[in-house]
């Protein structure tokens, strides 16, 4: 018997989600929601910028010196560094910026099914993270929040773009 590889895709993409939240409600367990989201923010925050790296190595691309990397490139980053988690997503650069769109998220499907899509500031998350990892790839990046599915929308929608 043997598991095939979009099984254990599914298993890996699974245990992303699924170690993260069980580290969260044992910190939260022992220190309080607040302190467990500080650090939850902050292991986040310092993931992304491994992810980063080691794309950018894979990609023979350097971003700590030269130019900043063109819209394209940073789309293809951020939908990548999405897609790890089994996170549906497409970001479209139209001139001067990047419409980019979430249409499933394991994060909140995660937080409804554990009843916790009220207790847990997802918005506010976002605002913390993906900010960090643009700067990361950009210090003049930014974005804003357009859309997003805790506010009732269908989907989340962020326009990256250059302050």
């Amino acid at each position: 018997m043997e598991l095939t590889p979009r099984q254990l895709e599914e298993l890996r993409l699974g245990a992303l989600t699924a170690i993260d939240g069980l580290w969260f409600l044992e910190v939260e367990s022992a220190y309080g929601f607040e302190a467990a989201l500080e650090l939850d923010l902050e292991v986040w925050k310092k993931y992304g910028l491994v992810v980063l790296k080691r794309m950018a190595r894979m990609l023979g691309l350097d971003l700590t010196s030269g130019p900043p990397p063109d819209l394209e490139m940073v789309n293809f980053l951020m939908e990548n560094i999405c897609r790890i988690d089994g996170t549906e997503c497409r970001g479209e650069v139209r001139g001067g910026e990047v419409l980019f769109r979430v249409t499933r998220c394991s994060w909140w499907e995660n937080l409804k099914r554990a009843g916790r899509e009220r207790v847990v500031p997802c918005e506010d998350i976002d605002n913390t993270i993906f900010r960090h990892w643009l700067e990361a790839v950009d210090p003049s990046l930014d974005f804003e929040i357009t859309a997003s599915l805790p506010r009732g929308d269908s989907f989340c929608e962020w326009v990256i773009r250059r302050r």
